[in-house]
């Protein structure tokens, strides 16, 4: 299925090998979707995609808790209803909603994965589940799709991790999602380049003064929404540019000042950039999440700490989770009184790693119940959230930009004189450091899903590539009877 990618011309146009003709982008990307088989992918980035699933939903089913998601839900019903499944929802959609919903509340409290550094499965798996129930698909065919969006994702936050975007931010999620999707309607070869041209027709750049607010939500859940509707107006023939995201007046030149082209099909087919995939096992920023680890294990060996006997608690980190950690705390007014007033959300706090580290401290946990309303206002957390210092830690420092390494050393001092640390070298879910993601569902599904159906739904997910018929899926990942989270909030 590779492409040749190594062997592209440099901007003179001059092939570097006689009788080698470059491939453009576009066009190179929809035939990795017309020669993606599962039986062709090695096992193991197979592997990986089945767990990205089981993980993914678990982040959207942890996501529906917060208020927000509540609301958008409430908010979505002036579009009707269809056959696409939302995950911890009575309800359904059409295919494009659903999308829109699931990818929102996969980063509704930053609980999503990344290849390199595109966080893609918050977009690329409620994308392919929804055109896969749309189209009656098999789960061997949603597999493939995920592994399409990941290697295209992986691809293209590479060529443009130059510019103004980064993370969970980069503005690259309408390529994969047209790709995903497309594969799944049966796009032909003219088709998906159409359905890439519709999708990447308007650039959705984010504003990052939204990021305290709940309109985050919509990097990931708006692309996977207009992905299927692309693929579908590609689908009834309407025309759209076939060269959309490589052309100099085209989509990735018009979201970053910077493009590498030759990162675009580098390896294609031949180097699986699913194999970089990272998880969280707690819901923060993952500059956060070495930090968290080290406050779970200081509550673990401490029990339950009265916060007036903490001193200090101080974080040695790599400066980058200074820099994001802290990047709201200088917020006039200050963040958590704007959030009291309503002006902000829970969402701010995601990229905090003072409240990740005092919330993990205090309970034991990070996750969305750190993120409800009666836990960010507490006392305790108030009464601890000056109490902590960070310093960069130059060996830390270092393993990051070396080694792709996020780690923390927590160090908690008591008003006895008694110090405790905890060192994690790199977060948990790191591709070198893997937990049960089965663990990341139960904990989204708690109070949304009975355990038994919890066991069914995860029994079901982990032999996806065997059901004829995704549909299969759908009631086991949506409450067969309302809840207090289906209603919409006060």
């Amino acid at each position: 299925m590779g492409n040749r990618p190594t062997d592209f011309v440099d901007e003179t146009g001059v092939p570097d090998e006689a009788g080698f003709e470059p491939v453009p982008a576009t066009a190179g990307y929809a035939r990795f979707c017309l020669d993606m088989k599962l039986a062709t992918v090695p096992h193991d980035v197979v592997a990986i995609a089945r767990e990205q699933i089981v993980a993914t939903i678990g982040s959207c089913l942890g996501g529906n808790h917060l208020p927000g998601a509540r609301a958008m839900a409430s908010g979505l019903a002036i579009m009707g209803h269809g056959e696409a499944t939302l995950f911890g929802r009575p309800e359904r959609h059409s295919a494009p909603i659903a999308a829109l919903y699931n990818g929102a509340t996969a980063q509704n409290i930053d609980w999503d994965d990344w290849v390199l550094i595109s966080h893609v499965g918050g977009c690329v798996v409620p994308t392919a589940f929804a055109a896969a129930e749309l189209e009656a698909a098999s789960g061997a065919r949603l597999l493939e799709a995920i592994i399409i969006g990941n290697e295209v994702a992986g691809r293209t936050s590479r060529a443009i991790q130059r510019g103004a975007y980064l993370g969970n931010g980069l503005p690259n999620h309408q390529v994969e999602a047209p790709l995903v999707a497309g594969h799944l309607m049966g796009l032909d070869d003219k088709a998906l380049r159409r359905a890439v041209g519709h999708s990447a027709f308007m650039a959705m750049e984010n504003c990052p003064i939204g990021w305290t607010a709940d309109s985050k939500m919509f990097i990931n859940g708006l692309p996977a929404m207009w992905g299927i509707l692309s693929a579908s107006l590609a689908r009834a023939g309407m025309i759209s540019n076939q060269d959309m995201i490589e052309h100099p007046a085209g989509y990735l030149a018009t979201v970053s000042e910077a493009v590498d082209q030759d990162e675009l099909l580098k390896g294609l087919g031949d180097i699986w950039i699913t194999r970089t995939l990272n998880t969280k096992r707690h819901a923060s920023c993952a500059y956060n999440l070495a930090g968290v680890e080290c406050a779970i294990a200081i509550h673990q060996r401490l029990g339950r700490i009265d916060p007036a006997r903490i001193r200090r608690i101080t974080l040695d980190c790599p400066g980058v989770t200074i820099y994001v950690g802290s990047r709201y705390q200088a917020m006039e007014p200050d963040i958590y009184e704007q959030y009291a007033n309503g002006d902000v959300t829970h969402m701010g706090l995601c990229f905090d790693a003072g409240f990740a580290i005092t919330a993990a401290l205090l309970d034991g946990d990070l996750d969305y119940h750190q993120y409800l309303a009666e836990r960010v206002s507490s006392p305790e957390i108030q009464q601890l959230r000056p109490k902590v210092r960070f310093r960069t830690d130059a060996d830390m420092q270092r393993a990051y930009y070396s080694q792709y390494r996020y780690g923390s050393r927590l160090t908690l001092e008591l008003d006895d004189g008694t110090v405790v640390t905890e060192t994690r070298e790199q977060l948990l879910g790191a591709r070198d450091r893997p937990f049960d993601h089965a663990e990341k569902f139960r904990a989204g599904a708690h109070e949304l899903l009975p355990p038994g159906q919890v066991d069914e739904a995860l029994d079901a997910l982990r032999r996806i590539e065997q059901l004829p018929d995704i549909r299969e899926l759908s009631d086991l990942l949506r409450p067969r009877e309302p809840s207090d989270l289906s209603a919409p909030p006060r």
